[in-house]
Parts: structure tokens; sequence; C-alpha cells
């Protein structure tokens, strides 16, 4: 669990979910959802309520399908985006306007939210750039992580923890990350869990992610 912040007040919450183990074009897959929800104050102006889904292949650790369902303010958006790996071309769909679009991709290309599974299972040195593909916005990207430095950081009532601090470069609009500068600090033990996050936003300025809670690993 996540608390949303914004100007040092907390405006909502953040909760990633492994559903288990699903089969996607006959692959199997690790099942993620990220849920964004606004909190009982902002919602009175800008209700947000959001749903990221990511469909991970157990073997490769690629994407094999991505969904979100947005709902911001009024904006809404309810969109599909199937990876065929092995022939490295997508299927976007929106099930709103019907519109469907197919694209090549790069070799073992991640979604917006998939790229953060596959961090975890990287080794991280810092002075580092690793670089990954992201297909996200209906294009392809190539994202940047820089690995800034080991430290140790407070995160409220869970503790202290020894932690990595990153710098994703991208040019996109992600799940917490919106086109600008970004830091994150991931623990830096074998659970490599993520800790925090801020973003500058221009005209609302710094939003942060902070880990609130946490089950199993």
């Amino acid at each position: 669990m996540f608390s949303i912040r914004w100007l040092g007040m907390e405006v909502g919450t953040g909760e990633l979910v492994v559903k288990g183990i699903e089969e996607v074009d006959g692959r199997k897959a690790y099942h993620a959802v990220f849920y964004v929800r606004s909190n009982s104050v902002i919602s009175l102006v800008y209700p947000v309520r959001d749903e990221h889904h990511t469909y991970i292949d157990t073997q490769y650790l690629h994407s094999l399908r991505y969904e979100k369902v947005l709902s911001e303010g009024r904006y809404r958006a309810d969109e599909v985006m199937e990876f065929d790996q092995t022939n490295h071309t997508a299927i976007y769909r929106s099930r709103r306007s019907q519109d469907v679009k197919q694209m090549v991709v790069p070799k073992d290309v991640q979604d917006q939210m998939s790229c953060g599974f596959w961090l975890r299972r990287q080794l991280l040195r810092a002075g580092d750039v690793l670089k990954v593909p992201i297909s996200a916005d209906e294009k392809n990207w190539q994202a940047e992580i820089k690995i800034l430095a080991f430290e140790s950081v407070k995160v409220g009532k869970l503790g202290t923890f020894r932690a990595v601090r990153i710098e994703p470069k991208m040019t996109f609009q992600g799940v917490f990350i919106h086109m600008g500068k970004v830091q994150g600090w991931m623990s830096a033990d074998e659970k490599r869990l993520p800790l925090r996050m801020k973003t500058k936003i221009p005209v609302l300025g710094t939003v942060s992610a902070v880990l609130t809670g946490y089950e199993g690993t």
C-alpha cells in the first residue's frame, strides 16, 4: 500500500496486488494490478479511480498484456495492449472508441508497469545506467534508469531501509510517473521493495508516493 502525497498532504492511495499466475495466449503469466484511488476530500473535486493490469511472462519476464482502466475527473480510458513477443508485434485496442492499432515492438518489450518488476530482478550497481524498451501511449520508448547511490532511507512507520536511489528518464506518462524528473528508492535486500518515488509535475509541483505497508515478498 502506498500513500500518494502532494504539498505534504495525502491526496490518495495506491495498492499493488499480485493476483497469481494466469494463462495468456498459451503462456503462463504473473497477473499484477495497481489500483489508484483519490481520498474522500480530493474526490469531491477530482475523483480518481484507476486500474493498471500487467501480465508478465513467468519464464522471460517480459510483458504479454497490459490493460488500463482510468477514471480521472471527467476523463475516461479503457485500453488493452497485447504483445506477441515471438513476432515482435503488438495490438492496441480501445474498449471505449473501438479503435484498433497494430504496431511493431522491440524484443523483450515491457509495458509501463512490468518495467518495475523487471528492474527488481536486475543487478544494480551505483553509477550504472540500465536501458529497457517500453511500449506506452501507442509508441515505443527507450527508458534509461540511472543507479545513483546506495543509502539509508526512513520510510514512515516501516522504519529505516538500506536502499538504492534511482533516476528513471522517461518521456511518457506512466503509472506514477508523468513526464519530468523522477527519483525513486527501492530496498537493497532480496525483496527489492519500492519504498518511495517523487516526481515534479508542471504547475502542480512535487507529487510523491510512499510505501505504508506490505505483505509477503
